[in-house]
């Protein structure tokens, strides 16, 4: 399930609306998505709002940029998750409000770990998850934090697309993630596109199908296989 997660920016709340519980917040008018920013925008495990919740308190994904989630804070789901239809929520005191008109003005260049710059859209492949959607910084400090460590790059396609991973992935043990044309790779990976320059681009549409349907079924490696395979070629960042 893709989902998006909106905080208020605190130098656009001039009405102080940030923690106010739905009720207070409507004093101002609606939830105004000018002063909201995305923070979150990529695909979770959850069975309903609530586990979006905790998971956003307790197991927060891999490059997060946003605090804790709180009151306030607008979370919208790309489908049907537990009792609640597709739809943008804001975070109560008590449970979450259904939101009608939220979604359509919200800041789109998403917060990142360091520099709240846009990012490049990809695909993260997790050891033992399936694919998911997320807009990733191409800062170097960004990605590092990504892969969890130096950076390398591989050309492993028939088209522009590059996994980006850990260089010393099997060197600490990593876990095995994928098998991709006879090659195992170990630890985190993000998939994005090559603009040709020197630098990364946004996956399209045909690419995120393309790659998310051939890594859907995650791969039990054994850590011996990855101890075995050191057929990398790399680009070190």
């Amino acid at each position: 399930m893709r989902v998006k997660l909106y905080q208020i920016d605190e130098t656009k709340d001039v009405d102080r609306r940030r923690f106010l519980s739905y009720d207070d917040a409507l004093s101002f008018g609606p939830p105004d998505a000018k002063i909201y920013e995305k923070v979150f925008d990529g695909e979770l495990q959850a069975g309903d709002l609530e586990e979006i919740y905790d998971i956003f308190n307790t197991d927060l994904p891999p490059g997060y940029a946003g605090r804790s989630m709180s009151v306030s804070d607008v979370v919208e789901i790309s489908e049907r998750t537990g009792d609640a239809p597709k739809g943008s929520y804001y975070c109560d005191v008590f449970g979450f409000r259904k939101l009608e008109n939220f979604g359509q003005t919200p800041s789109e260049d998403m917060k990142t770990a360091d520099s709240g710059e846009k990012g490049i859209r990809m695909l993260v492949l997790e050891p033992g998850k399936k694919p998911y959607e997320k807009t990733v910084s191409d800062e170097l400090k960004s990605l590092q934090t990504e892969v969890g460590g130096l950076i390398e790059i591989t050309y492993p396609f028939d088209d522009n697309a590059i996994v980006i991973g850990n260089e010393e992935a099997k060197l600490i043990g990593m876990e095995g993630n994928r098998r991709i044309n006879g090659s195992v790779y170990a630890g985190p990976l993000l998939i994005a596109g090559d603009d040709g320059r020197g630098g990364m681009t946004d996956l399209t549409d045909e690419q995120v199908k393309k790659y998310s349907d051939m890594f859907q079924t995650p791969e039990n490696i054994p850590q011996s296989e990855v101890e075995a395979d050191t057929g990398f070629t790399f680009i070190p960042w």
